[in-house]
Protein backbone atom coordinates (compact mmCIF):
# COMPACT_ATOMS: atom_id res chain seq x y z
CA UNK A 1 0.00 0.00 0.00
CA UNK A 2 2.75 2.18 0.96
CA UNK A 3 4.45 1.87 -2.61
CA UNK A 4 1.08 2.37 -3.89
CA UNK A 5 0.91 5.62 -2.01
CA UNK A 6 3.94 6.72 -3.67
CA UNK A 7 3.58 6.07 -7.10
CA UNK A 8 0.52 8.27 -6.98
CA UNK A 9 2.20 11.17 -5.79
CA UNK A 10 4.90 10.72 -8.40
CA UNK A 11 1.80 10.69 -10.60
CA UNK A 12 0.44 14.09 -9.10
CA UNK A 13 3.50 15.69 -9.08
CA UNK A 14 4.57 15.00 -12.59
CA UNK A 15 0.86 16.25 -13.38
CA UNK A 16 1.51 19.50 -11.85
CA UNK A 17 4.83 20.02 -13.33
CA UNK A 18 3.43 19.80 -16.65
CA UNK A 19 1.06 21.85 -15.71
CA UNK A 20 2.95 24.19 -14.44
CA UNK A 21 5.28 23.92 -18.00
CA UNK A 22 2.14 24.30 -20.09
CA UNK A 23 1.15 27.49 -17.89
CA UNK A 24 4.65 29.52 -18.32
CA UNK A 25 4.58 28.58 -21.77
CA UNK A 26 1.24 30.48 -22.68
CA UNK A 27 2.22 33.56 -20.76
CA UNK A 28 5.98 34.04 -22.55
CA UNK A 29 5.63 35.67 -25.99
CA UNK A 30 7.84 34.82 -28.96
CA UNK A 31 10.42 37.56 -28.35
CA UNK A 32 11.00 36.40 -24.30
CA UNK A 33 11.20 33.08 -25.97
CA UNK A 34 13.63 33.77 -27.99
CA UNK A 35 15.83 35.67 -25.60
CA UNK A 36 15.82 32.36 -23.62
CA UNK A 37 16.93 30.03 -26.42
CA UNK A 38 19.97 31.63 -26.40
CA UNK A 39 20.85 30.55 -23.83
CA UNK A 40 19.71 27.77 -23.06
CA UNK A 41 19.67 26.18 -26.61
CA UNK A 42 22.83 26.38 -28.05
CA UNK A 43 22.77 22.74 -29.54
CA UNK A 44 26.03 21.76 -28.32
CA UNK A 45 26.29 18.48 -25.43
CA UNK A 46 26.55 18.99 -22.01
CA UNK A 47 27.45 20.64 -20.02
CA UNK A 48 28.25 22.96 -22.76
CA UNK A 49 24.62 23.28 -23.80
CA UNK A 50 24.09 26.73 -21.85
CA UNK A 51 25.73 29.86 -22.39
CA UNK A 52 26.33 33.63 -20.88
CA UNK A 53 25.77 36.92 -23.00
CA UNK A 54 26.65 39.98 -22.54
CA UNK A 55 23.60 42.36 -22.79
CA UNK A 56 25.44 44.57 -25.93
CA UNK A 57 26.59 42.15 -28.02
CA UNK A 58 23.19 39.87 -27.61
CA UNK A 59 21.21 42.54 -28.10
CA UNK A 60 22.94 43.51 -31.42
CA UNK A 61 22.90 39.93 -32.77
CA UNK A 62 18.86 39.89 -31.96
CA UNK A 63 18.56 43.51 -33.35
CA UNK A 64 20.64 42.59 -36.76
CA UNK A 65 20.01 38.85 -36.82
CA UNK A 66 16.54 38.28 -35.60
CA UNK A 67 15.45 41.82 -36.62
CA UNK A 68 14.05 42.92 -33.41
CA UNK A 69 12.37 46.35 -33.33
CA UNK A 70 12.80 47.44 -29.89
CA UNK A 71 15.58 49.86 -27.73
CA UNK A 72 18.11 48.79 -25.94
CA UNK A 73 15.90 50.01 -22.48
CA UNK A 74 12.84 47.64 -23.79
CA UNK A 75 14.98 44.93 -24.26
CA UNK A 76 17.10 44.94 -20.72
CA UNK A 77 13.76 45.30 -19.23
CA UNK A 78 13.04 42.22 -20.89
CA UNK A 79 16.27 40.79 -19.58
CA UNK A 80 15.15 41.89 -15.67
CA UNK A 81 11.59 40.30 -16.18
CA UNK A 82 13.42 37.20 -17.09
CA UNK A 83 15.14 37.49 -14.40
CA UNK A 84 12.17 38.12 -12.21
CA UNK A 85 10.79 35.04 -13.00
CA UNK A 86 13.63 33.30 -12.33
CA UNK A 87 14.53 31.89 -16.07
CA UNK A 88 18.00 34.07 -16.04
CA UNK A 89 20.36 35.22 -14.03
CA UNK A 90 22.13 38.83 -14.12
CA UNK A 91 26.10 38.47 -13.13
CA UNK A 92 26.88 40.71 -10.48
CA UNK A 93 29.28 43.64 -10.79
CA UNK A 94 30.06 43.19 -14.57
CA UNK A 95 30.35 45.75 -16.97
CA UNK A 96 28.98 45.66 -19.70
CA UNK A 97 26.10 43.86 -17.72
CA UNK A 98 26.07 39.78 -18.53
CA UNK A 99 22.98 37.61 -18.03
CA UNK A 100 23.38 33.90 -17.99
CA UNK A 101 21.64 30.50 -17.22
CA UNK A 102 20.29 29.59 -13.81
CA UNK A 103 22.07 26.54 -12.71
CA UNK A 104 19.55 23.67 -12.40
CA UNK A 105 16.95 25.06 -14.15
CA UNK A 106 18.21 23.86 -17.49
CA UNK A 107 15.45 20.75 -18.54
CA UNK A 108 12.85 22.85 -16.97
CA UNK A 109 13.06 25.87 -19.24
CA UNK A 110 14.00 23.87 -21.94
CA UNK A 111 10.61 21.96 -21.72
CA UNK A 112 8.99 25.89 -21.37
CA UNK A 113 10.38 26.53 -24.94
CA UNK A 114 8.99 23.89 -26.54
CA UNK A 115 5.98 23.66 -25.00
CA UNK A 116 5.47 27.34 -26.02
CA UNK A 117 6.47 25.94 -29.67
CA UNK A 118 4.35 23.23 -29.68
CA UNK A 119 1.07 25.74 -28.34
CA UNK A 120 2.18 27.88 -31.19
CA UNK A 121 2.39 24.92 -33.67
CA UNK A 122 5.91 26.30 -34.45
CA UNK A 123 7.61 23.41 -34.07
CA UNK A 124 9.41 23.27 -37.29
CA UNK A 125 11.20 26.10 -35.84
CA UNK A 126 12.72 24.23 -32.64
Amino acid sequence: MNVLMKTEKVGVLKEDFEKSISLLAERLDFWDVQILRKFYMTGKEFPFDTQPHCFPILYRELKETHRLKIGSEAFRKRLYNLVKCGFLEKIRRTSPTNYGPVKGKENMIRAVIIKFFMIHGLTKFI
